[in-house]
Order: structure tokens, then sequence, then C-alpha cells
């Protein structure tokens, strides 16, 4: 999936995800709610004919890239979990 970042600010970042499928960015959003340091996490749903959905997050006190990154890192680990657990 495409993405591109429209804003990479020290507390504030804003990423558009070039695809009409809000499933990775409304899971995102609520992985970053569940963040203590995250003040706001949302996705701003554009109709599919003007544009795509973006990811907008905000950061109370560490860079927003980095609590960004530790929440692909728990879904990562999520999923994982998921995989494992379908094996068996």
């Amino acid at each position: 999936m495409k993405m591109n970042i429209l804003k990479d600010e020290s507390k504030e970042l804003e990423i558009e995800f070039e695809t009409n499928d809000l499933t990775i960015p409304d899971l995102l959003a609520a992985e970053l709610l569940k963040n203590p340091d995250v003040g706001f996490a949302g996705v701003i749903k554009e109709h599919p004919n003007v544009g795509y959905p973006r990811l907008v997050v905000k950061s109370t006190k560490k860079k927003a890239g980095d609590v960004l990154e530790k929440a692909l890192e728990s879904l990562s680990d999520e999923f994982s979990k998921l995989k494992d657990s379908i094996k068996k």
C-alpha cells in the first residue's frame, strides 16, 4: 500500500493512504489511542471520489513518529500471536 507523508513535525504526523480501504488507518488510530503519550489519533475520511483517508497523530510528549512505530510493533505482535493460534 502506498502512503504519502503530508506532515511530519515533532509532535504531529499526517499520513495519506492511497486506498479507499479504511481498515489499516482505523486499526492504527485505535492502537495509537491506547498510548497515554497520544493526545489525538484519528482518520480523516474523504469521499472516495475526492481523496484518500488520512491518519492524523498528535503526541503530547514523545515524537509522533516514535509513537506510530510503537503502535505498528504492537499490532505486528498481535497479528503474530493470532497467526500462531490459527496454526495450532
